[in-house]
C-alpha cells in the first residue's frame, strides 16, 4: 500500500491541469521538432529580393531575416532613429500562388508607429541594437558643467564633451561588411498572419514566396535619395553631408525555422485551415492609403502671425472590410518650403530630417483635432484635440501605453499658446544647438521636437488588439474629419497624412490552394 501511494503521487505530479477536465484530456504529449536552414534569395539587386521557401512543416513566427549596410562615409553614418534598419524596405510581400496573403508598404512610417508600443527598456536593449530604431530618451548627467542638466538625449549617444555628442559604435554604419552593424527582423515583423497563424507550407501545393521591394540610395543630392536609407553626421556648420548607402548583398538571408510534429497534432493544424470543412482562421493584414493636407498660401507674413484653421475630411475606403485598428500620421514632403525664419529644419536638409531620414512624422505647432464617422456615425462624443487624449486613445490600440516622451510626440510641452505658438528655448525637453551645437555631428537635436507624432485608434468595441473584436465597414468608407489644422507661414509644410488601417481576413486551405476572404468566411460545402 505504501508503494502504491508513492506511485499515484507521482502520477499526480505528472498530469497537468488540463488532464483533469472533461474532453481535454493530453492522451498522446506533442513531440515537437524544429529543423533550421539558412535561405539564400533566387533574386537579389540593389532594388529587390525574392525568398522561396520548401513546402515542408509549419512555418514558425521567429524566423529571422538579415539585413547589412555600408556607407561611403565609415563611422559617420547611421540608421533613421524612428524606423531604424525598416527605412531599407520600401515593400514587403508574402505570396502563396497567386495569393497575396500580406502585403506592406511604407514600412519605415507604420513601423515607426508600432514599435512606439514596445517599452523602454525593449527599446533600448532590443530594437535599438537590432533593428537601429533609437527613440528611448535618457537624462544628461545632472552637474555644474552641463548646460544640457536634466534634458533628454537618445540612448546609446556618447558625451565626448561639453557641446560634442555622437552615435556610440552600435549604430555606426561603416564602409566594411565585416564591420558594419548586422540588423535583424522577424518575419511576423514583416508579415502580421504569422501572428495569428504559424503556415502550414507542407498543406500547400504552390510556390510560398517573401519579395522584397528595396529604397536606394546615392550621393548626388538631397531630391535623390539622402535620407532613404541613413542620414550622416553633418560637418562644416551645418551643411549636409552627401553619400551612398547600399545593402551588402552576400549578408542577406533568411534564417527560417520549420516545425513538425511526432503525431496527430499535425493533422490538427491542417484541420483548422481545412476550408472544405468550412474551418478558417483570422489573421491581420494593413492597408494603407495616402492623402494630402492643406497650407496657407503665400505671401509670407510677419512673426508671430496667428494660425490659420484649415479643415479637411479624409476617406479611408475600406468598405467590405473588417477592420480593428487605424493609424495616421503627417509626413513632410519639402522641409523647405517656408518662408520666415525660425525653422528647425535647415534649407539644405530639403526633403528629409537630419536625424529621422525622410519618414519624420510631424506634429502641427498647436494639436490639431479629429473625428471619425465609421458606418455614418461618429463614434467619439466630441473631437479628440489634447495630447493627452490622443495618447490615450492610442493606448487603446494594442493595450499597452505609447511609450513616446513628448518632446518626440508633440509640441504640447513645449509651446507658447498664443499667435503662432512659438517654442521658447527655456521650456525645451530637448537641449538646444547652444548646448549642443554638434549632436551626431553638426546635426539639431531639435530636429526631433514633434517628429514622431501619430494618432492610433481602436475601431472596434473592445479594448486592445483582438481579430474577434472588430467593425465590418459598409458601403461608406471611414472618414477623418480634421476639424482643426493650424497652420501660418512658418509651419507651410507640404504634407501628407499616411493611414494604415489593420484589418482582419480569414485564411483556410482547399486541396493545396489558398482560400482568403475579407470578409466573415461562408462555410463551403464539401466537394
Amino acid at each position: 500500500m505504501f508503494n502504491k501511494k508513492i506511485f499515484s503521487n507521482d502520477i499526480d505530479k505528472m498530469t497537468s491541469p488540463s488532464d483533469r477536465v472533461l474532453g481535454a484530456t493530453d492522451d498522446i504529449p506533442s513531440v515537437m521538432n524544429v529543423e533550421s536552414s539558412v535561405l539564400e534569395p533566387i533574386i537579389i539587386t540593389d532594388t529587390q529580393a525574392r525568398f522561396v521557401l520548401e513546402n515542408k512543416g509549419i512555418l514558425s513566427k521567429d524566423s529571422v531575416l538579415q539585413f547589412q549596410l555600408t556607407c561611403s562615409l565609415p563611422g559617420q553614418g547611421f540608421l533613421p532613429l524612428g524606423s531604424g534598419i525598416y527605412s531599407l524596405i520600401k515593400q514587403a510581400t508574402l505570396r502563396i500562388g497567386a495569393t497575396r496573403i500580406n502585403n506592406l508598404q511604407d514600412l519605415a512610417l507604420f513601423k515607426t508607429m508600432t514599435h512606439s508600443y514596445d517599452t523602454p527598456s525593449f527599446r533600448t536593449n532590443v530594437t535599438r541594437l537590432l533593428k537601429g530604431i533609437n527613440t528611448t530618451m535618457v537624462n544628461t548627467n545632472v552637474n555644474p558643467g552641463n548646460l544640457a542638466s536634466g534634458q533628454f538625449l537618445p540612448a546609446g549617444s556618447n558625451l565626448f564633451a561639453e557641446g560634442f555628442c555622437g552615435p556610440d559604435y552600435q549604430m555606426q554604419l561603416t564602409n566594411d561588411s565585416n564591420t558594419t552593424p548586422c540588423w535583424s527582423i522577424k518575419l511576423a515583423e514583416l508579415f502580421p498572419v504569422l501572428y495569428d497563424i504559424e503556415l502550414p507550407l507542407f498543406l500547400l501545393n504552390d510556390e510560398v514566396a517573401i519579395d522584397l521591394t528595396f529604397n536606394t540610395q546615392t550621393a548626388t543630392d538631397s531630391a535623390k535619395g539622402t535620407g532613404s536609407i541613413c542620414c550622416f553626421q553633418t560637418l562644416n556648420a551645418g551643411v549636409a553631408q552627401l553619400g551612398t548607402c547600399t545593402l551588402v548583398k552576400d549578408t542577406c538571408l533568411l534564417y527560417m525555422d520549420t516545425i513538425t510534429y511526432a503525431n496527430e497534432r499535425m493533422e490538427q493544424v491542417a484541420e483548422a485551415v481545412n476550408a472544405k470543412s468550412g474551418m478558417f482562421l483570422d489573421y491581420t493584414d494593413v492597408i494603407q492609403n495616402v492623402a494630402a493636407m492643406p497650407t496657407v498660401p503665400p505671401p509670407p507674413a510677419a512673426a508671430g502671425q496667428p494660425m490659420t484653421i484649415q479643415q479637411k475630411t479624409d476617406q479611408v475606403p475600406l468598405s467590405g472590410f473588417r477592420v480593428k485598428n487605424l493609424f495616421w500620421g503627417y509626413n513632410v514632403l519639402d522641409y523647405s518650403f517656408t518662408t520666415s525664419a525660425g525653422t528647425t529644419n535647415p534649407g539644405n536638409f530639403r526633403f528629409f530630417n537630419p536625424l529621422l531620414g525622410k519618414y519624420a512624422l510631424n506634429a502641427y505647432t498647436e494639436d490639431d483635432t479629429w473625428d471619425i464617422r465609421v458606418n455614418d456615425r461618429l463614434i467619439f462624443p466630441q473631437p479628440i484635440k489634447s495630447t493627452t487624449m490622443k495618447v490615450t486613445e492610442a493606448e487603446n490600440v494594442y493595450g499597452s501605453p505609447v511609450y513616446l516622451n513628448q518632446a518626440l510626440y508633440s509640441f504640447a510641452s513645449e509651446t507658447t499658446k498664443g499667435a503662432d505658438f512659438p517654442i521658447p528655448a527655456t521650456s525645451s525637453l530637448l537641449p538646444d544647438a547652444g548646448v549642443y551645437p554638434h549632436f551626431w555631428g553638426e546635426g539639431r537635436i531639435s530636429a526631433l521636437r514633434g517628429g514622431l507624432n501619430f494618432s492610433a485608434v481602436n475601431l472596434s468595441h473592445g479594448w486592445g488588439d483582438d481579430n474577434d473584436d472588430t467593425v465590418l465597414i459598409d458601403q461608406k468608407p471611414i472618414e477623418i474629419q480634421h476639424r482643426a489644422l493650424p497652420v501660418n507661414q512658418s509651419t507651410n509644410f507640404q504634407r501628407n497624412a499616411h493611414y494604415f488601417a489593420e484589418v482582419v481576413k480569414r485564411f483556410g486551405i482547399m486541396d493545396g490552394k489558398v482560400q482568403v476572404f475579407q470578409q466573415p468566411a461562408v462555410q463551403t460545402s464539401r466537394q
